[in-house]
């Protein structure tokens, strides 16, 4: 998680789409996502309870992580060009609405395909969410 964090903040910080890309395929974070899917699957509350608690501190940790980076990057000559043209794409307030039934919905995908031993479409399923806006923009 903190890498990914990192590697995200630099990619936002650099405007670099594809870093911000593969810091999301870096990111432990779906992992959580996949569990809320499930456990609304087999309606196993605890489960669900759980996964959303875990994620809320990831994202938390990646906010935190976010701002020490923006914070010890804020002095170079990266920070001339802030916001960058990424940091408005990935953080308009629509595509953060429209993220959150994809990221749901992508997330039973990847339990269904766990489930059926199909990692295939794991693969693929994490490659279309990531494409969503991170949740941490620093």
């Amino acid at each position: 998680l903190h890498i990914a964090s990192i590697v995200a903040a630099l990619g936002l910080a650099t405007d670099s789409s594809t870093t911000v890309i593969s810091s999301m395929l870096l990111s432990p974070i779906m992992g959580p996502v996949i569990g809320m899917a499930y456990g609304v699957i087999i309606w196993d509350w605890p489960l669900i309870k759980r996964s959303v608690k875990i994620e809320l501190i990831s994202i938390i940790l990646c906010l935190i992580l976010g701002l020490i980076i923006g914070f010890s990057t804020y002095w170079t000559h990266m920070a001339y060009a802030w916001p960058t043209e990424e940091m408005y794409s990935r953080s308009s307030r629509h595509g953060f609405l429209a993220g959150i039934p994809i990221a749901f919905f992508s997330g039973m995908g990847v339990a269904l395909s766990v489930l059926d031993d199909h990692v295939s479409s794991l693969v693929g399923v994490a490659i279309s969410a990531s494409l969503l806006p991170p949740a941490g923009k620093g």
